[in-house]
């Protein structure tokens, strides 16, 4: 057994001791060690798909060329830095590596709150990360061909127990999700996040209810039934956060608002395809009285003139002069 994959396993079981327990500090210090094993297990995969390699060219995070003398290059490491978890990933896939199926990315957000003492979510969130990432130790195992019950022990049962509860509840809450009419622009429920403990096991407070407008988020995790608006509201972020987080990023307008007529919050979206409240359905359908173009939601409603923001600022100059 190599030293890297002898620390994974150690690690992995310690995470599984504290996870067990439940209790809050016992669950940060799972986080820290079990996020820390998965991570030398995916190193250890990476090391073992080039066996005659130096280990620290395959998962080292700088290298570089340098010149043998003789007219040819040696690979250097530059540090002792290690390929951190989105490195990994493009490692996997040069090393014709699949990389496992699993949520990790709301663990390594958890785990990273709480190095920095902030943790911004209930501790439970932290046991649900945990939980949602057990498929990617299964796949972790399977490409290292190593039997995880001999490796992990008791620690492999917890997995095996909490893996299958999580995914059965999981599969409850999508299914009472996915029996509502929602309008065709809602795309993404599996994505619904709770507002009050940050799980994704949210469904609904009436499993037989199919009316969007009837809809009341129940979350499997804390209990919190959130209001029609707020459920809305998660299925809009769930639908278009993505898309609004780009728009952020690239300076462009943002996609979800506040709706101007009802009120409610983060329920209007407007974009290229989509232009409505999702909560009363208002449409915005006003046009510029000058040029025709269409307005934008912040056009409408902070200029309130009925002109587009060119047009504003033309007239605005033109009076000045």
């Amino acid at each position: 057994m190599s030293a890297l994959f002898e620390n994974a396993v150690t690690s992995i079981r310690l995470g599984i001791e504290d996870f067990e327990t439940g209790e809050d500090d016992r669950m940060i210090s799972a986080a820290r060690n079990y996020y820390a094993g998965v991570l030398l297990l995916a190193k250890e995969c990476l090391v073992r798909a080039a066996p005659v390699a130096d280990p620290l060219h395959v998962i080292g995070a700088k290298v570089k060329p340098v010149s043998d003398g003789a007219g040819g290059v040696n690979i250097a490491v530059v540090g002792w830095k290690t390929v951190d978890f989105q490195e990994m990933k493009g490692r996997f896939k040069d090393f014709g590596l699949k990389w496992p199926e699993g949520d990790f990315d709301k663990l390594r957000k958890l785990r990273n709150e709480a190095e920095h003492h902030h943790l911004t979510q209930p501790v439970e969130a932290l046991a649900e990360a945990i939980a949602s990432s057990f498929p990617m130790v299964v796949d972790f195992f399977d490409i290292l061909e190593e039997d995880p019950k001999e490796e992990l022990g008791d620690a492999w049962d917890v997995i095996l127990e909490k893996r299958t509860a999580y995914e059965k509840v999981q599969k409850r809450c999508l299914s009472e999700l996915a029996s509502i009419n929602w309008p065709k622009q809602v795309t993404g429920i599996d994505r619904m996040i709770c507002d009050n403990c940050g799980s994704s096991l949210v469904g609904q407070e009436d499993p037989t209810n199919k009316n969007p407008e009837n809809f009341n988020a129940k979350c499997a995790q804390c209990g919190e039934v959130h209001s029609s608006e707020a459920s809305i509201a998660m299925a809009v972020v769930a639908s278009f956060g993505a898309d609004d987080y780009i728009a952020a990023k690239e300076g462009l307008e943002p996609v979800i608002h506040d709706c101007p007529y009802c009120d409610s919050s983060n329920t209007f979206v407007q974009n290229s395809e989509v232009n409505m409240c999702f909560d009363c359905g208002f449409v915005l359908d006003e046009s510029c009285s000058i040029c025709g173009t269409s307005l934008t939601l912040e056009e409408y409603t902070m200029l309130d003139n009925g002109y587009c923001g060119s047009c504003s600022y033309g007239m605005a100059r033109a009076m000045r002069d």
